[in-house]
């Protein structure tokens, strides 16, 4: 169910639905053999106990202000006062480490993923999952809202553990949108995420219209960083493509319309158990190179950005992630294999990864468009990777496979646009990520 737009750029989203957006059809399995190119586009997007402070502190980049910060078993204080960021972090609360908690906001929403917070009034967001988790009070629920550098973002809210109705924001006049209207007059837990990916322009949060914020539940100090290409962005999992005798028929492409970050495999797993999920993702590129062979569309490139593809704004790495997901490699091989530059890229990117969050898992993984042998010569590759760290003591990283999506004995049965996973593969994926976040880190379904 989609909002209408009315004059002067106001739309409502209506009720809630338990679920969003619309399921591409399609089985999923562990078999079947997958293009690797199809449509991918090259261009577009520590204390170790926590203070407590009753007078706002300063920042420079990242954390918060306003609350103690949280260590790796640390649990911040909570801030009554108002605090604002230079980039990145939380407002209003204490920064929670990877295991720490972090205590409830008694002032405004609590960011979620990437943001540039140094306007508080105007926060600004691209990568896809950045967005805001706030306490609100009100029979009714509306934001402002700013697309900047693209014709279209889409959100998704999420109202007391619901998902309600997925909507866009278009380039042009500030849009306000109610969320949520004919609700109880007592408070509600809010979520909203930006669902489109990152390389596509920039949007402003620019406050609630309707309904009063109360601050923010505290974070559950699990946070999950995914670093990825288009698989991870949810490029085209909404859409339906065929492939009868292996042939796109009718073909689908990208479009903001039908690509969900939400219901992507990263998202899903992150959110079953509580966490966190801030998805640093460019359809496209890869590792050491991407889809047209040049080394410079590499996501190392732009891991340090706040905003997107926009190197202008930096990343504080606050708060710390728990476990780092990369799925690298599609792109690399779209000319075969790439050889010991990806093993060596890969090295590189670890020890940067490394050098941010120290006591966090790392993942490395593969799927689901790969088929053997690129699938098998990858997963030699991320292996090798593993073992250099392993001998160096480092004992916190995992290579496993997220398997190759279903597409019948001739293709027939649907993928998602330009043969990517669609909602069904990725919900079989999730179950994959799931058992690995049980295994290593000793996560269970709250």
């Amino acid at each position: 169910m989609g909002g209408t737009n009315a004059l002067g750029g106001t739309s409502s989203v209506g009720g809630l639905s338990t679920s969003g957006g619309n399921n591409a059809t399609g089985g999923s399995a562990t078999s079947g053999g997958a293009g690797v190119t199809g449509g991918t586009p090259t261009t577009g997007g520590n204390n170790t106990t926590g203070g407590s402070s009753s007078v706002a502190g300063t920042l420079a980049t990242g954390g918060s202000k306003g609350g103690g910060g949280a260590g790796s078993s640390g649990t911040s204080a909570p801030s009554t006062v108002a605090g604002t960021l230079a980039t990145g972090g939380s407002k209003g609360g204490g920064g929670a480490g990877s295991g720490g908690t972090t205590a409830p906001s008694t002032c405004g929403p609590r960011w979620v993923g990437r943001v540039d917070a140094t306007d508080p009034n105007a926060v600004r967001f691209a990568w896809q999952g950045a967005g805001l988790v706030a306490t609100v009070n009100g029979t009714s629920i509306a934001v402002k809202l700013r697309t900047e550098g693209t014709s279209t973002v889409y959100f998704q809210p999420v109202i007391d553990h619901q998902i309600a109705t997925r909507f866009k924001v278009d380039m042009g006049a500030d849009q306000t949108v109610t969320l949520a209207s004919g609700l109880t007059a007592t408070d509600h837990l809010v979520e909203l995420y930006r669902d489109t990916e990152g390389m596509y322009g920039l949007s402003t949060f620019l406050g609630f219209t309707s309904g009063t914020v109360k601050g923010a539940p505290a974070a559950s100090g699990r946070l999950i960083e995914v670093v990825g290409d288009s698989i991870s962005a949810g490029y085209g999992d909404l859409g339906t493509e065929p492939h009868p005798g292996w042939v796109a028929n009718p073909a689908c492409h990208w479009t903001a319309d039908n690509s969900t970050w939400y219901q992507s495999y990263a998202a899903v797993a992150g959110h079953a158990f509580g966490a966190e999920v801030s998805t640093i993702a460019r359809s496209g590129w890869g590792m050491c190179r991407d889809l047209g062979g040049s080394t410079t569309g590499v996501l190392s490139s732009v891991y340090a950005n706040a905003l997107g593809t926009d190197n202008n704004a930096v990343w504080g790495f606050v708060p710390k992630a728990s476990v780092v997901v990369i799925n690298l490699g599609t792109n690399d091989w779209g000319a075969g294999d790439p050889g010991t530059p990806y093993e060596a890229a890969y090295k590189s990117f670890i020890a940067t990864i490394r050098s941010h969050y120290p006591d966090a898992w790392i993942f490395l993984t593969i799927g689901s468009m790969l088929s053997d042998p690129a699938l098998s010569q990858v997963k030699t590759r991320l292996a090798n990777v593993v073992a250099a760290f392993t001998a160096t003591g480092d004992q916190k990283l995992a290579t496993f496979d997220l398997g190759t999506q279903n597409m019948g004995a001739d293709g027939s049965v649907p993928t998602g646009c330009d043969w990517h996973p669609n909602v069904a593969d990725h919900l079989r994926m999730a179950g994959i990520l799931q058992l690995q976040l049980s295994a290593k880190l000793g996560w269970q379904v709250p």
